[in-house]
């Protein structure tokens, strides 16, 4: 068996789990944790008092002396925090997704206001290898469950005083015979009822490395993190 759910409050509520499930002689392989582990829902970090480093540490530790494993979620939005090493780095190699300004595209997600990797960026694998590989320091954990990158976002595109902005109607300096991702001249039945292409996500003039638009990429992003998910797993834990 596998054993997941959101709201766990603390590593001790899954101490008691994992005991539970042999106390009752039900085969665990497998224990999973939601964002309820994070400092702040910040991915690749660890609620200091809650889900302490050093209780975790001993946690997995005991899984693994019982051949039984542990898995964490990651969410691709990483909060805008100077101060915290997965924006530093990322702002400073220039690897977020881009608004149709040039600048980097804010949504928001669990921890607050965040930016999204852009994966179709040369630099993305080394970047979200080395994030990944500074969190298996941290913690030996034995796979990711990679979420929220439909891209998820809280707010309908760029987010605005950190509230849920409105969809934004086309706003792009074009001809009216140019193509307008932001309002294609043909309508899906998005959100069952021909919402606008950016409610809860990113707006469609959003721009990848290479002049990509997000109109072109939006259904590759879950699979782009999950080859570089995959890769970096694979040569950091050599399995």
């Amino acid at each position: 068996f596998h054993q997941c759910r959101y709201g766990y409050p603390n590593v001790q509520a899954l101490e008691d789990v994992v005991s539970k499930y042999a106390s009752h002689q039900i085969p665990l392989d497998t224990m999973w944790t939601d964002i309820d582990y994070m400092d702040a829902y910040k991915d690749f970090t660890l609620s200091p008092s809650n889900f302490p480093k050093t209780e975790m540490n001993e946690f997995v530790s005991k899984l693994h002396s019982n051949n039984q494993h542990y898995v964490v979620i990651i969410d691709p939005g990483i909060a805008n925090q100077d101060g915290y090493p997965a924006w530093d780095d990322g702002k400073h190699q220039d690897l977020f997704i881009k608004d149709k300004s040039g600048s980097i595209f804010i949504g928001k997600v669990w921890p607050g206001t965040t930016a999204f990797p852009d994966f179709f960026h040369p630099g993305a694998m080394a970047y979200w290898n080395n994030e990944i590989s500074k969190f298996l320091d941290l913690l030996p954990v034995d796979g990711l469950w990679i979420d929220m990158n439909e891209i998820s976002n809280f707010c309908n595109g760029a987010c605005v005083d950190d509230d849920d902005a409105v969809p934004i109607p086309g706003t792009l300096n074009i001809s009216a015979t140019a193509f307008n991702p932001v309002d294609p001249p043909y309508a899906i039945h998005n959100q069952g009822g021909g919402a606008a292409l950016n409610v809860k996500t990113l707006d469609m003039d959003c721009v990848h490395s290479g002049n990509v638009l997000e109109y072109d990429a939006h259904n590759l992003f879950g699979l782009t993190e999950s080859i570089a998910t995959n890769k970096a797993l694979e040569y950091l834990r050599k399995k």
